[in-house]
């Protein structure tokens, strides 16, 4: 059985229940069909009959029997719920069927409600149920009865809310009905005055007046209470008054305001609530009851709130919220790593396996140079058999006679002398060394790679740039010196332009980019209050969930930045307070003296890690002004910031808020770009060269060691004869 079926049987019930009092009751038979109370309540029909879209009628057992035919034909054509109620009956708490026909009624957006209830406190705790639950729409139209008891003071919240309301008093002596209504805008001061509007006897109203005009299109001048606190982009509080509750001259939310205040002539007074710096927008307390900003609301103590509240269900279930005004890019403050990596500059050009490559073709490319040297050595010697040199006296050499000669007599005997592996014999009997550098003029381009070390050397010497000191003579090894000379030039050219390109830009850092990395990471994140966690609980994305199960409850923002600042913890909120704590970490890292936002960045320390903005939103919030529960002047707000919106001075307002904070971002990027080749990225050719140093300063003393230790005990070593010595070494 559907709704609509249930609603047609209760309102079969009640007519059939209403014909059956109507036959049986014998309280009201002085009553006539046409009273003066049916004729008003025609007339009053009359007055908004054309802009009625539905009627809600509640009524109790005498009017019921008081309204007669000519009532309901006043309003044909036009749709009604009717609800009988007893005169038992809580509506504080109201039985289920009558639930189900107010929630029809808001559904179907009844701009009318007439209750005619003879008991007052019956009325008063019907709408107090309807403003806790918004069962009514109580910015509609409502015909109530006068009753004291409606206007006592603990009911003066609920008269600031209802106040197209009419209420119907008859004199005692006399058939004349005064129609009168709450004074809003006027505040209510210690007891509650009804203002006349008009007077009605004999079918006739005394004034004509318009009993339902409009009262929020212009506050006259009376102030509305506006709780707001500390915070970027909505409120920011001068630095240069000590007044708690003034100062706030600036703000995307303030320019709203003042605007505000001038469209509907009102004076706005701003206070902050108890204990804002710890409390903030507030928490559920252990009694229900509701801390900071959103207390305020809670409570009615305030009209307005400032806090760049999100259009949220959390929200909505405390109070009211404006149309949206702007939409905020709610992200993650993480960090970045400040790991100094300088000391490997020389290896950040290339990866593991480009190194790996470069030392293999190196140790290849050294054996090669030496194979084909040893190769063309043995082909030398297999064409030109050369004669070992025993004596020489048969080749009449003296010591008198120079390189030249001793060459051409070499030359005459064997053709095309290599080798002499007699050599030093010659150098002993001639005195000097001028044969050696003769026999080695034709052969020091192939033999620079005869042995493996000098190969090794010489091919690493190309591929840093250092020339060889004579080409080779093979033609084996000029190719093969050739493409090497190739092969150098590329890694050489990639390795400079590599190196040039980490030192010209900034370090890389290790960041927190995605969601994904923040939740596969061991880092918590959390962010102000329960309705963040409910935000990320609720969501319908799996991603979204693991981080609510993570995710903390921040009631001391200054410590989670702090946290944040010492790589262990991950803060959302709105990138514009991210992008101001960001820049405020960065100016006292500067050690410059900046007017930092009171109860924020207060005691934190840098810690190892730098601020970073995790660049991908989470969700484009939209952010709307805040307001009392059934506010009246929502509709009136709504229409301005929509207007506002549209003209674009929203946009303006908050590039003039966050002016100062992109002013002093820039700054320290044209910093960052100033200090990108700065000493501490060169560390690493100070540390080779004291490397350096050591090492050969080491070698160095381990030679002197062994000349004095090994060497000079030799009993062959005689330092006037070291020819010997070193003779007798090679042999």
């Amino acid at each position: 059985m559907n709704i609509c079926t249930i609603l047609k049987l209760v309102k079969f019930f009640i007519i059939c229940k209403q014909i059956w009092a109507t036959e049986n009751i014998n309280v009201l038979k002085e009553i006539k069909s046409e009273s003066e109370f049916e004729n008003l309540a025609v007339d009053l029909t009359y007055k908004w009959i054309d802009t009625a879209t539905c009627l809600n009628l509640i009524l109790d057992q005498y009017h019921n029997n008081l309204l007669d035919k000519s009532f309901y034909h006043s309003f044909i054509g036009i749709p009604f719920f009717k609800i009988f109620v007893n005169d038992s009956e809580d509506l504080l708490s109201p039985k289920f069927q009558m639930w189900q026909i107010l929630n029809q009624v808001r559904k179907q957006g009844c701009n009318m409600n007439i209750i005619f209830i003879l008991n007052a406190d019956q009325t008063i705790r019907l709408l107090k149920f309807s403003d806790k639950h918004r069962m009514l729409n109580l910015n509609s139209k409502f015909v109530l009865l006068h009753d004291r008891r409606l206007f006592i003071k603990e009911h003066h919240t609920l008269w600031t809310k209802i106040i197209n309301v009419v209420f119907i008093r008859k004199y005692r002596l006399k058939e004349i009905y005064e129609l009168s209504t709450v004074p809003y805008p006027t505040p209510i001061k210690g007891v509650l005055v009804t203002l006349r509007l008009d007077l009605w006897s004999k079918r006739k109203f005394q004034k004509q007046t318009d009993l339902y005009r409009n009262k929020v299109s212009d506050l006259q001048g009376n102030s509305l209470k506006v709780v707001t606190f500390n915070f970027i982009p909505s409120a920011i509080k001068s630095a240069l008054t000590n007044d708690e509750n003034s100062g706030y001259n600036k703000g995307l939310e303030i320019e709203v305001l003042k605007s505000l205040g001038n469209a509907m002539n009102f004076i706005p007074v701003i206070y902050e609530p108890m204990n804002w710096r710890t409390e903030q927008w507030g928490r559920k307390q252990m009694n229900g009851t509701l801390s900071g900003l959103l207390g305020e609301m809670w409570s009615a103590r305030a009209d307005l709130a400032l806090g760049n509240l999100h259009y949220t269900p959390y929200h909505l279930n405390i109070l009211d919220l404006s149309i949206p005004y702007n939409t905020e890019c709610l992200t993650f403050l993480t960090f970045e790593s400040k790991t100094d990596n300088s000391w490997k500059t020389l290896i950040l050009p290339f990866k593991l396996n480009m190194w790996v490559g470069v030392l293999i073709t190196l140790l290849i490319g050294g054996f090669l140079f030496y194979a084909l040297a040893t190769a063309h050595k043995h082909i030398d010697d297999d064409e030109n058999t050369i004669e070992t040199i025993s004596d020489t006296k048969e080749l009449e050499i003296n010591k008198n006679m120079t390189a030249k000669n001793i060459f051409n007599i070499l030359k005459n005997k064997f053709k095309k002398p290599k080798i002499l592996e007699d050599k030093k014999l010659f150098i002993s009997y001639t005195g000097n060394n001028k044969l050696d550098q003769l026999t080695n003029k034709d052969v020091v381009g192939l033999y620079l790679f005869e042995h493996i070390g000098n190969s090794i050397l010489y091919t690493y010497g190309m591929l840093i740039a250092v020339s060889l000191p004579k080409v080779p003579t093979g033609w084996a090894i000029r190719i093969l010196t050739g493409w090497w000379w190739i092969y150098c030039l590329l890694v050489a050219v990639a390795y400079k332009a590599s190196m040039t390109a980490i030192l010209a830009n900034p370090d890389t850092r290790i960041t927190i980019d995605t969601v994904e990395a923040l939740v596969d990471s061991n880092v918590d994140c959390g962010g102000w209050g329960e309705q963040s966690k409910e935000f990320f609980m609720t969501s319908l994305d799996k991603i979204g969930q693991r981080v609510g199960q993570k995710f903390e409850e921040v009631y001391n923002v200054d410590e989670a930045i702090d946290r944040v600042s010492k790589g262990q913890f991950a803060y959302y909120d709105n990138i514009y307070f991210l992008k101001y704590v960001k820049v405020m970490q960065k100016n006292k890292t500067y050690g410059q003296d900046i007017q930092l936002i009171n109860g924020t960045m207060n005691g934190t320390s840098n810690g190892d890690f730098t601020l970073y903005i995790m660049p991908n939103c989470i969700i484009n919030m939209p952010i709307s002004l805040g307001l009392q529960k059934n506010s009246p002047i929502k509709s009136v707000i709504d229409r301005f910031l929509r207007r506002v919106t549209e003209a674009g001075l929203v946009k303006k307002w908050l590039n003039d808020v966050m002016l100062d904070t992109v002013i002093l971002e820039a700054q320290q990027q044209i910093e960052e770009v100033k200090a990108l080749m700065d000493l501490k990225k060169l560390y690493v050719a100070f540390v080779v060269l004291i490397s350096g140093y050591i090492f050969s300063i080491l070698v160095f003393l381990f030679e002197i060691g062994y000349w004095y230790g090994v060497i000079k005990k030799n009993p062959l070593f005689d330092e006037y004869s070291l020819n010997c010595y070193y003779t007798h070494k090679k042999y």
